[in-house]
């Protein structure tokens, strides 16, 4: 099933009360544990004067709401700093719903000025956190033990998302991966900065708590593939996970084959997953994307693909040094005048021709 994402419309209140009223009920992942009439709900997170946008997730096949992401003004935070929220149908079966509205609610963001977005989660929605880490957000603060309704104290884990202005408006530079120019042929320039690359140190280490932060929460996929390579003994081609590739992050890497692998999950940018390949192969890294659901349906053929790979790239690299060595090397020329003058022959010197 197909979906389109659009702002959210007063008239969308009704169907969007519902739905989150559902989640209510269900209980054990929301802080909020009273139901929203339709107006409530409309003033609180839809249109009403603390909201800076919502979005909203339509069913293409039949026009019903499977989801809305509103981001709000909060008094607690400070300025530049919008509140978000993300709700989705819990009997829907739609894959990427809340990836979809956050792309267009970041973009909101950055227009609408803001640095950050925080995001303040259950820390027993275990599901929330994974969805926010995997978006980009990382670990803010915890608010310990603040009591439900019934008594039970319930942590509140708060993340941050960076975005592309700071509090004065200025532009700053980003962790993003660029296109290519169209004339640019070489590969990007490697600085001594940044461990290597053209990062700065700031910017790698945000890259690694990111990366941690993920492996926190990988995917089955994932989980099962790294399981495998665990088992495996694949020598000194060993892959490391989430590893952190320049400004990409990466579900594993081979640094001695220059060969990373990417897992393809339901609902992910699959642009952002071209530009990032475009940026590794520049720097001479193959990238081997392979579905998430081929790993949990036929491990054995995602294991003979893998293999077939590394073996490709072992026999680049060797190439690669012959080629490297021929180059460097001049040929030695029995003919040439020296070796006339000298009256030494090949024989005479214990070589071979």
């Amino acid at each position: 099933m197909a979906f389109a994402v659009r702002p959210v419309d007063s008239a969308d209140a009704p169907e969007l009360a519902q739905l989150i009223n559902q989640i209510i009920a269900a209980g054990g992942t929301t802080a909020i544990e009273e139901p929203f009439t339709a107006e409530a709900l409309d003033s609180a997170y839809l249109t009403g004067a603390d909201v800076q946008c919502c979005y909203v997730a339509v069913d293409e096949a039949d026009n019903s709401l499977q989801g809305f992401q509103t981001l709000v003004r909060n008094p607690s935070l400070p300025e530049g700093v919008g509140d978000i929220a993300t709700f989705a149908r819990i009997d829907g079966k739609q894959k990427g719903v809340g990836t979809a509205l956050f792309e267009e609610t970041r973009k909101a963001a950055e227009r609408l000025g803001n640095s950050q977005i925080n995001a303040t989660i259950r820390a027993d929605n275990v599901g929330a956190i994974g969805f926010y880490s995997k978006m980009g957000f990382t670990d803010h603060t915890v608010t310990e033990g603040l009591p439900l309704k019934d008594g039970t104290p319930v942590d509140r884990v708060h993340k941050r998302f960076v975005l592309g202005r700071d509090l004065s408006g200025n532009e700053r530079k980003t962790l993003q991966l660029r296109e290519p120019s169209d004339t640019a042929d070489a590969s990007p320039n490697l600085k001594k900065k940044g461990r290597g690359w053209e990062i700065s140190e700031k910017r790698l280490d945000a890259l690694h708590d990111q990366a941690r932060e993920m492996k926190r929460f990988a995917s089955p996929a994932h989980k099962a593939l790294a399981a495998r390579f665990t088992k495996a003994d694949l020598g000194r081609y060993t892959f490391k996970r989430f590893a952190v590739v320049g400004s990409a992050i990466v579900d594993f890497n081979c640094h001695n084959l220059g060969m990373a692998i990417a897992i393809d999950e339901e609902g992910q940018n699959d642009a952002i997953a071209k530009r990032r390949d475009k940026s590794l192969e520049a720097v001479n890294i193959r990238v081997m994307r392979i579905k998430a659901s081929d790993i949990l349906e036929n491990m054995d053929a995602v294991l003979d693909r893998i293999t077939a790979g590394m073996r490709m790239r072992i026999s680049d690299k060797r190439d690669a040094r012959r080629e490297h060595f021929e180059r460097s090397t001049p040929r030695q020329n029995k003919h040439s005048d020296n070796t006339q003058s000298s009256g030494r022959t090949n024989e005479q010197n214990g070589g071979d021709e």
